[in-house]
């Protein structure tokens, strides 16, 4: 495949063929005046001939001359060169030639006179080419030789018109040539100068690289034109920044956090092998093992969720179903019923609201939730699971709420409770049984779907976290 020819190489090209096409135009027209002119220059000049051939015939002493000196007579009518002059007696029976100036011998016009007393006009001229391609022209008329009327026809050939005609036309073609060669140098200058700032972008844009995100492109000296393009990638540019710092940071932490019980998996194995033991040691080393590879597994398959669930809302595969939000919390409180009770712990549904999600999606978020709320609330205390409906910027949304009351989490902690890998405290560490994706994962499902997990602290170590879903007919932008 051919490479395309670059823009400012094809903005030079356009903009010479324009020149050279309103040069051929203007040099057409100039062409076109410069014809008419000469032409009309010509007719008035063979109009004013006829006129003098009149005046000549009328004086007194002409017919005279006529008969005894017709050669003076001919050198004195013929006046101009290609001058065709031909003058008739007017006879019933028939004209005679009593003066004919045509030395290339070519036939005169045979259209009817005009008559005397008539000025001659413009219009009454006939223009033709002769045999050999010489423009002419000529008219026929009465006058007066004394006493007698006479016939005059006239003609006259413009050979050096033809001449000065197509030197012409060369200088023209010339000058439109000329003129698009210069217009096409100075567009191809001007085009290369005023791309100076695209050159500019590209040699800022070549500099970009994993470890310089943070660079953007300057917009300073770039055309308005082109400005909208350039903020579209700056933008770009901080959200493939952002992205890339989280990619990096959730490395790092995943990292860490299968470093950990891998470190303890493998310590606690080579300790094992160290010396021979009994049966019921090694039955308990497996059973921690286990614990620590079913730890390892609620991870994996945590990340794998994200991922799939990620991957559904990019493809537009999200499978979303009216759902009743009575009914999906009442499901969890019956799940986590025997959980709650073993601490002493009460779960109360309340509200009701119309929901548009994805049904596994939206028990796993629930899900997640109701288990931290479990695991963290306090003994003897009561779990809130509520739903309701507030107005947003595209519709209704539909508010799910899971509050609980434990220990007191810090203001400057809680934007930081969805983080992936995150812990609070040591009470959200390992040992409790977290693998530290679980609001993570929530924050995720109510991004897939539009909405948004927020996360609000109260008097008495009182936390709510809050699921906003958007209505059916769309995300909410708020």
């Amino acid at each position: 495949m051919s490479r395309p020819a670059s823009l400012g190489w094809r903005l030079g090209v356009s903009v010479a063929l324009v020149a050279a096409l309103a040069s051929a135009l203007l040099g057409a027209t100039l062409y076109r005046s410069f014809e008419q002119q000469l032409l009309r220059r010509d007719d008035v000049q063979l109009l004013g001939k006829l006129r003098q051939l009149r005046q000549l015939l009328g004086h007194s002493g002409t017919p005279e001359l006529l008969r005894s000196q017709a050669d003076y007579l001919r050198d004195t009518m013929s006046g101009e060169s290609n001058a065709l002059i031909e003058i008739r007696t007017d006879a019933a029976g028939g004209s005679r030639v009593l003066l004919a100036i045509n030395p290339p011998g070519l036939p005169l016009l045979q259209t009817p006179p005009l008559p005397v007393p008539q000025e001659p006009r413009l219009e009454d001229l006939t223009h033709w080419t002769t045999p050999a391609g010489v423009p002419a022209a000529g008219l026929n008329a009465w006058g007066l030789l004394g006493a007698q009327r006479v016939e005059i026809r006239l003609g006259r050939l413009y050979p050096e018109r033809r001449a000065l005609l197509a030197e012409y036309r060369w200088r023209i073609a010339g000058s439109s040539l000329a003129a698009g060669g210069v217009a096409a140098a100075l567009a191809l200058a001007l085009v290369w100068r005023g791309l100076a700032p695209l050159r500019r972008l590209r040699e800022q844009a070549a500099a970009i690289g994993p470890q310089s995100l943070s660079q953007r492109l300057a917009v300073a000296d770039v055309p308005g034109e082109v400005r909208p393009l350039v903020d579209g990638v700056n933008t770009m540019l901080a959200r493939l920044e952002q992205g890339y710092a989280q990619l990096h940071q959730f490395s790092a932490d995943l990292a860490h956090e299968l470093r950990t019980p891998l470190a303890t998996l493998t310590g606690q194995t080579q300790v094992a092998l160290s010396r021979a033991r009994e049966p019921a040691a090694y039955a308990q080393l497996l059973e921690v093992q286990l614990q620590e590879l079913d730890r390892l597994n609620r991870m994996v398959d945590s990340l794998l969720f994200l991922a799939r669930s990620e991957h559904e809302a990019l493809s537009g595969h999200l499978q979303r179903q009216p759902l009743s939000a009575a009914a999906e919390l009442a499901r969890q409180a019956d799940y986590f019923a025997d959980l709650a009770e073993e601490r002493a712990l009460r779960l109360r549904c309340e509200g009701d609201a119309p929901l548009w999600a994805e049904p596994a999606m939206l028990r796993r978020a629930l899900a997640n939730l109701v288990a931290n709320a479990v695991r963290h609330a306090r003994p003897g205390s009561e779990i809130t699971l509520s739903a309701a409906t507030e107005p947003g910027a595209s519709g209704a949304l539909t508010v799910l709420t899971v509050a609980n009351e434990g220990e007191p989490v810090p203001a400057e902690v809680l934007p930081r409770l969805f983080d992936r890998f995150y812990r609070a405290d040591a009470s959200r560490d390992g040992s409790a049984g977290g693998s530290g994706l679980g609001l993570a994962l929530v924050r995720a499902i109510l991004s897939v779907h539009g909405g948004r997990a927020e996360v609000r602290s109260g008097p008495g170590g009182r936390i709510e976290f809050v699921l906003k879903w958007p209505g059916e007919a769309g995300p909410d932008p708020t």
